[in-house]
């Protein structure tokens, strides 16, 4: 159960991350997906904790924001304001 816990622990400090490093971009949902080359959706499911990434689509994903693994794993403050509007 412990290991259970701590895999939904790094899911919900890798999609707060993702948002922190999304609006630090300046990015909305769908600027960060055109980037990554996926859907808005699939962006939003990261964000919510919804989903699973693979290691190396998390690798993408740092790449995308110019930051290493490490840094999408460090616990920071809940972001609370996700919005962005679209360009």
């Amino acid at each position: 159960m412990t290991i259970i816990k701590n895999i939904y622990k790094a899911r919900e400090i890798l999609a707060n991350n993702i948002t922190y490093f999304r609006l630090k971009k300046n990015w909305s949902q769908e600027d960060f997906a055109d980037e990554l080359g996926t859907t808005p959706t699939y962006v939003s499911n990261l964000e919510n904790a919804k989903r699973n990434a693979r290691i190396d689509y998390i690798e993408h994903i740092a790449d995308t924001f110019d930051v290493t693994m490490e840094q999408l794993f460090i616990e920071r403050p809940k972001v609370e304001n996700h919005r962005i509007p679209r360009r």
